[in-house]
């Protein structure tokens, strides 16, 4: 399976989100394999509206962006995987956004992890290096190293590669990587059939842009 993940981050309006969805659901989506699978993470509030506009495309999933490490109760303004039954299939756990301005430590993290695996969610485990720890339940690992998010500088794929056999993952972890990923650099990381797909943030924000680098094989 190859993943595609569009992480939105704290961007777009309503009506913004609404526009590329259903931009992007005018593309030739059919012309993709059957082992790629496209995941929407747009911010929280839109989610619903998203799933509901693309419920006939079988090859879009959604992600929350981020979920309590609580399970519900009283804590005010945080998600709880409970809520996002039937809404998200994935959550994104560990990004270096969330490690470094929300001051999220392993601990939370691996809260955050067990609590969105009880209600169904499947984590996808962002890293920053091969000295972060991941959760060994985690079926979805992304690589995504500091100096490469938002920067427009990608790392070299061959660096990839070893950050991935320094994780030591078990059989059957996916790993994919992030950080500035957009279509002129998507095929060469595909290229070592060591990378199972991309966390793409900016060039997920114009459906075009993401719809070409999902097909730049």
């Amino acid at each position: 399976m190859q993943y595609y993940i569009a992480n939105w981050k704290a961007n777009k309006s309503l009506e913004e989100a609404t526009d590329w969805m259903k931009l992007f659901l005018k593309m030739d989506l059919s012309s993709l394999s059957s082992e790629t699978k496209i995941i929407i993470a747009p911010p929280a509030p839109f989610l619903l509206p998203l799933k509901t506009l693309s419920h006939n495309q079988k090859i879009i999933s959604f992600a929350v962006q981020d979920v309590s490490r609580y399970e519900k109760g009283n804590y005010t303004g945080e998600l709880s995987a409970a809520s996002l039954c039937g809404i998200a299939e994935y959550v994104i756990v560990g990004h270096a956004e969330r490690r470094s301005l929300f001051h999220e430590d392993e601990k939370i993290l691996q809260a955050k992890v067990e609590n969105a695996q009880k209600y169904g969610l499947t984590p996808i485990y962002c890293i920053r290096a091969d000295t972060d720890i991941v959760p060994r339940s985690v079926s979805i690992v992304s690589y995504e190293p500091l100096f490469a998010i938002g920067t427009g500088r990608n790392e070299n794929p061959r660096q990839v590669l070893r950050i991935k056999q320094g994780l030591k993952l078990p059989d059957g972890t996916a790993f994919l990587y992030g950080g500035s990923v957009n279509r002129a650099n998507a095929s060469l990381y595909l290229a070592t059939n060591e990378i199972s797909g991309f966390l793409i943030g900016a060039a997920s924000l114009d459906p075009t842009a993401f719809y070409q680098t999902l097909t730049a094989h």
